[in-house]
């Protein structure tokens, strides 16, 4: 279950309170770091991929039922890692690159190596509100 980030909530509790209403966002951001990205973690997508864009993870989620959310799909980070690094932590970004940490979540722990494949299955990523 993602951990919400203070401005989440803030931004979710102003919205409920009718204080504002967020602007709609087409797509989210998913990726990789090494330690809470809530803390002092350090996101290596960059190093697993060789790109410093986020996976788009809004077509693999499934609508919202009885608080939460799973993806209903995979979300393959990358089928062949061009660089060597652990990741921890997946986080729910704003942007493609730069933005804001929106949520995330720890994960056991894989070391992740030159061409391995980094997959979230379907299922395994789910998003709630208790």
């Amino acid at each position: 279950m993602a951990d919400f980030t203070a401005a989440t909530r803030n931004t979710q509790i102003d919205w409920l309170t009718g204080k504002t209403t967020p602007a709609a966002v087409a797509t989210r951001y998913i990726t990789t770091f090494n330690g809470d990205p809530q803390g002092a973690g350090t996101e290596n997508i960059s190093t697993i991929t060789g790109s410093p864009n986020r996976i788009d993870m809004t077509t693999a989620m499934a609508a919202a039922a009885a608080g939460s959310a799973a993806n209903a799909s995979d979300i393959t980070i990358t089928a062949a890692a061009v660089g060597a690094a652990t990741v921890d932590y997946v986080a729910i970004m704003s942007a493609i690159t730069g933005g804001s940490v929106m949520a995330s979540t720890q994960v056991v722990s894989k070391s992740v190596g030159i061409g391995d494949s980094l997959t979230i299955l379907a299922g395994n990523l789910t998003i709630g509100i208790t």
